[in-house]
């Protein structure tokens, strides 16, 4: 339950109190509240680091399929399987080579190719 995962905090109470203003079956009182969501904080981080960038809208889409898709309010253990999966940033693409480096490719190359000649002829390459 680290530093590093308190951004989680209001996520959860947004998502948390969604549910309950839906009035989902078992959802807690609102003596509860808190404590429910402290002991959910608890649970999720519980050895986990999530990333904020990476991590945010897969809880809010969570909560979002919970709600339309259940009558039930969940359990920590239920929410993290409606979790999707991560999506990653698109890489940009390599830098684009330099002569001199496409030169050494096709050299490369084509020594592989012949390389590859040899042994098809039947040369014996590491004698």
């Amino acid at each position: 339950m680290g530093a590093g995962n308190q951004w989680l905090k209001p996520v959860l109470a947004k998502g948390v109190s969604m549910l309950i203003l839906l009035r989902l079956k078992n959802s807690p009182t609102e003596d509860v509240i808190k404590p429910t969501l402290e002991a959910w904080y608890r649970v999720i981080t519980y050895k986990r680091h999530y990333d904020q960038p990476l991590d945010q809208p897969r809880f809010e889409s969570a909560f979002m399929l919970w709600a339309q898709n259940n009558e039930w309010f969940p359990t920590p253990k239920e929410f993290l399987a409606t979790l999707p999966r991560r999506e990653y940033p698109e890489l940009p693409p390599p830098p684009p080579k330099s002569k001199e480096e496409r030169a050494k490719d096709a050299e490369l190359q084509r020594q592989h190719i012949e390389r590859m000649r040899q042994i098809l002829r039947g040369a014996r390459i590491n004698e």
